[in-house]
């Protein structure tokens, strides 16, 4: 009785935002899909703010996410060695496990050997006391989604926000051993498709969230050395998780192609050099306004390459230049996303947005290329027709 009681006003409140809150949606997939910044999101929906004296509800964890915090000799005692450890960003490295939608998981494993995150996909898995599959109404007979989380880490305090956009897609639970798990929902089915568990500094550091505190977040170190080898990598997990997800829905898996990474490389190279030429112009234009020797101009202009930071691709842009290489685009689409998170996030996370979800899931769709410059990805993908990209 206690847990049909608990499950009401959430079902409830859950049905009002279904009804009466605006959400990402399109009535067919797009040629051209471009993803904003978390600055530049459709304006999230305030979450109602719960009562400071309310308690949330940490719930036992029992399956695999209780080895987060544990050595990784746990991991492998219980699994084995991993098909293969991948680099990241974020201070820690991917262990991956698993080949499809059945087995495959990933293993956040830091540099002191602890384990820091678990990304779970495979559906014969244990995440007790969630399961791969799991309709959203039974997570509810589980535990309450909460818009709002205070968390205590290094002598410093958080506070995370919730839209209804996150508490319907990807809401996070807290667990009695001060973990968590952000629960990935399928935008079709309502069910789990996957789930990230994940210790507080690996939350905080992921930056899925809003944060609101003004204590900073525990930094990232960037190591641009590893860049190369963490590319490579992103592309192979994206890849196994798409066409994981793509087999688990019965749709034929995507071939990875070369001619398709170049050209979305092509369109990252295409802006940096718009834009270096728009900065050259600017800066000859400024120069003549100055004495020859107070000016620095040495006549080289400015190249790419000395543009750290760029702006985000527009659907235009990335037209042009398909034109310019004559794609066709009745064969091909393209998937933009700039978020500061890592390839398990966005591979999963593009399943909740229903244009980029109908974009991937397309059966007519046989190839796949995949770039990244910094945070950004570019997917294009295309029928594998005569009139392709070679």
């Amino acid at each position: 009785m206690k847990t049909i009681l608990r499950a009401v006003p959430i079902f409830l409140l859950l049905m009002a935002v279904t009804y009466l809150v605006p959400q990402i949606t399109s009535e067919g997939p797009s040629e051209i899909i471009t993803q904003k910044n978390k600055a530049q999101e459709v304006k999230k929906e305030n979450a109602v703010n719960q009562p400071a004296t309310f308690k949330q509800e940490k719930i036992p964890l029992s399956g695999i996410g209780l080895y987060i915090g544990q050595p990784v000799e746990k991991i492998q005692e219980e699994f084995g060695e991993p098909l293969r450890i991948d680099p990241t960003l974020y201070g820690y490295d991917w262990w991956v496990y698993g080949e499809n939608e059945q087995d495959y998981f990933q293993v956040g494993v830091s540099a002191d050997g602890k384990i820091t995150n678990i990304f779970v996909l495979g559906a014969q898995l244990d995440a007790s006391p969630f399961k791969i599959g799991m309709d959203i109404t039974e997570i509810y007979q589980l535990t309450m989604f909460y818009p709002t989380f205070s968390i205590d880490y290094q002598e410093d305090t958080y506070t995370l926000e919730l839209s209804e956009n996150d508490l319907n897609y990807h809401p996070l639970i807290p667990f009695e051993n001060q973990t968590f798990a952000i629960l990935m929902f399928d935008r079709k089915t309502n069910e789990v498709n996957a789930i990230r568990y994940l210790d507080k500094r690996s939350l905080l550091q992921l930056g899925v969230y809003e944060i609101t505190s003004q204590t900073p977040i525990p930094a990232v170190e960037y190591q641009e050395n590893v860049f190369k080898e963490v590319y490579k990598s992103n592309q192979q997990e994206i890849l196994t998780i798409l066409n994981s997800l793509r087999q688990r829905y019965e749709v034929p898996v995507l071939t990875y192609d070369t001619a398709l990474t170049n050209m979305a490389n092509d369109i990252f190279t295409y802006q940096a050099k718009q834009l270096a030429e728009e900065a050259h112009v600017n800066n000859k234009e400024e120069s003549s306004l100055q004495d020859d020797a107070q000016s620095k101009d040495d006549g080289t202009g400015i190249n790419e390459h000395e543009i750290d930071e760029y702006p985000l691709l527009t659907t235009d842009l990335i037209q042009e230049k398909l034109k310019l290489e004559e794609v066709p685009l009745a064969d091909t689409r393209v998937l933009y996303s700039n978020q500061s998170a890592d390839s398990t996030w966005n591979a999963s996370f593009w399943f909740s947005i229903e244009n980029q979800r109908i974009l991937l899931m397309d059966p007519n769709l046989k190839r796949i290329g995949i770039a990244f410059r910094g945070q950004e990805v570019l997917l294009i993908l295309d029928r594998d027709t005569a009139n392709s990209v070679k």
